[in-house]
């Protein structure tokens, strides 16, 4: 039986939606453009709960998310619970979405955007040929931690892709695959190829080729969590059930590193991105987010969710031109770069991300389509070629795990911070504009001291607020301005505070006792997921072969 919790009735019958307008104080612009010109059309939805009203009972979370899929059952149809938001994730019609924005019980309604690594629009540049090799362990300076015993050993870095296949490479370190993409074959952990190109990048030790091409941390253990389909494709809310199942798992793997090479594109601001909100959770619970940048340049304004979020370590990529040599680098061509709505500016630093050779999945989409990618080492074994910010990140996640083998209490911030004020310049001038603070460092980050803690002063997602209302509830009240619009803060109690935006823009954050909050009663992974619903919705038309971001005859 469900504890008690004090909460607005949920009407017994849809309420008849003909004529009703769209509620826009929790109905997105987007969504409500996407209502309009599909009128018709079952819309993937994220919905979202308003925060529980005291007192409060255990695992009031579970609650809520049980009562929005019972919502979105209501209105239209729910795939599962996201307790990570206290919501839950489904479609409707634009019929269905008017009646439930003028439920009082619900907060927020939004697009459930399509995530995938995406492909650059300009075409690569042409550079002289140079030696097709394992370059960025040596460009970033991760064999000189090698030197130093450093391998990753005992960090687990979970891959949010398509899932991970077993290789000679990666030996014995998988510890478990799950998928929320679609029905999950384990006979076949990575039908897309992608992910584990990626985790080859992070923890590949070159077995198979003879120490030829080795990844960024060749001891480190690795969690494969899909979230992407055959197809490359996801949704915002799959990338959710995995976040939220890393961190039900984190103490039991080990799990340290989330990586998240890929990306939505960005309709607002973080505020309300229910995907920031889901990976600022995972960072406030000790886990490094590591996100692409997006494949969007050169232009400005390109950076995708959740790289737009202020709080995750956001990697954007140099194009090395296939030389050691750093003085002939240029910020990638595709690299996305700029300052998203009320975050900061993106991204936080580079990673090598052009023609990385990583593990290769016979068979899979990408390995079908890209065969002009496959890469042959001198013992005969094959590895593929693959671009794009999606790598650079697994670069910087690789130098993470690095970095927590021999400083393990280190927190999300503190990595962040030590990240970001060790890189190294590249090219022939001053960094250009898009390249954050330069070029990852891996050796410099793993000797550093500590360097103070990044974040200072951010604003939290409003998901995040309202998932840890009940946990922050009787911490002392501080606030960014004892007068902000006009209003004397210092009289409000929890009793009589308005949880609201407006109080979310005072909070002082920095000043919360986050070691204080009883995670334990935040139910995080027992919520069913229906991972067939997603059979009974058209993707659009965007698959691999769209995203071989350096094919253009550049390498």
């Amino acid at each position: 039986m469900l504890p008690a919790l004090v909460l607005l009735a949920l009407p017994l019958a849809p309420v008849p939606a003909g004529a009703q307008a769209v509620n826009l104080q929790i109905v997105s612009p987007p969504l409500v453009a996407e209502m309009t010109a599909y009128p018709l059309e079952r819309i993937p939805i994220i919905i979202e709960m308003s925060a529980p009203q005291a007192p409060f009972a255990t695992a009031a979370n579970l609650a809520l998310t049980q009562q929005a899929v019972s919502i979105l059952n209501t209105y239209g149809q729910a795939v599962g619970g996201l307790p990570i938001v206290q919501g839950a994730a489904g479609y409707a019609t634009s019929a269905g979405i008017r009646a439930m924005s003028q439920l009082p019980q619900l907060a927020s309604i939004e697009q459930d955007a399509v995530v995938r690594p995406r492909r650059s629009a300009a075409a690569s540049p042409t550079w002289p040929p140079g030696q097709l090799t394992s370059l960025y362990p040596q460009e970033v300076n991760a064999t000189r931690v090698w030197q130093q015993g450093g391998s990753g050993l005992g960090v687990t870095v979970a891959v949010l892709d398509s899932g991970i296949a077993a290789d000679p490479d990666l030996g014995n370190r998988i510890q478990v695959e799950v998928g929320f993409a679609g029905a999950f074959d384990p006979q076949q952990p990575d039908p897309g190829g992608h992910g584990t190109h990626i985790a080859g990048t992070i923890a590949g030790d070159g077995t198979r080729s003879a120490g030829q091409y080795v990844g960024m941390a060749p001891h480190a253990n690795l969690v494969g969590i899909q979230v992407l389909n055959t197809k490359g494709n996801g949704r915002v809310s799959s990338v959710m059930r995995g976040i939220e199942w890393a961190i039900a798992h984190k103490a039991q793997y080990n799990i340290r590193v989330l990586n998240l090479s890929f990306g939505a594109r960005v309709l607002g601001s973080y505020k309300i991105d229910p995907l920031a909100a889901a990976v600022e959770l995972a960072w406030k619970q000790g886990m490094v987010v590591v996100a692409a940048a997006g494949n969007g340049g050169p232009s400005s304004g390109t950076v995708e969710s959740p790289g737009a979020d202020p709080y995750v370590i956001t990697v954007g990529a140099t194009d090395d031109r296939a030389t050691l040599t750093l003085t002939d680098d240029t910020l990638a061509w595709f690299s996305a770069w700029g300052t998203p709505t009320d975050s900061t500016p993106k991204p936080d630093l580079l990673g090598v991300g052009r023609r990385i050779v990583s593990i290769r999945v016979p068979g899979s989409s990408i390995d079908t389509m890209l065969p002009d990618h496959v890469v042959t080492a001198n013992n005969g074994s094959t590895y593929t070629r693959l671009t794009g910010t999606s790598m650079a990140t697994a670069v910087v996640s690789g130098a993470v795990a690095l970095l927590l083998q021999s400083r393990p209490t280190l927190t999300p911030d503190q990595v962040k911070q030590i990240l970001t004020k060790t890189t190294q310049p590249f090219g022939q001038s001053a960094l250009p504009t898009g390249a954050g603070s330069g070029l990852l460092d891996a050796y410099a980050a793993a000797n550093s001291p500590l360097r103070g803690s990044a974040n200072l002063g951010q604003r939290l997602a409003d998901g995040v607020a309202r998932t840890l209302y009940a946990s922050l509830y009787g911490q002392p009240l501080a606030w960014n301005s004892a007068t902000y619009l006009g209003t004397n803060w210092t009289l409000y109690t929890w009793a009589t505070l308005p949880w609201t935006t407006t109080a979310w823009d005072n909070i002082a954050w920095d000043n919360i006792a986050w070691d204080n909050i009883a995670w334990d009663n935040i139910a995080w992974d027992n919520i069913a997921w229906d991972n067939i619903a997603w059979d009974n919705i058209a993707w659009d038309n965007t698959e691999w072969n769209n995203i071989a971001w350096d094919s253009f005859g550049a390498d």
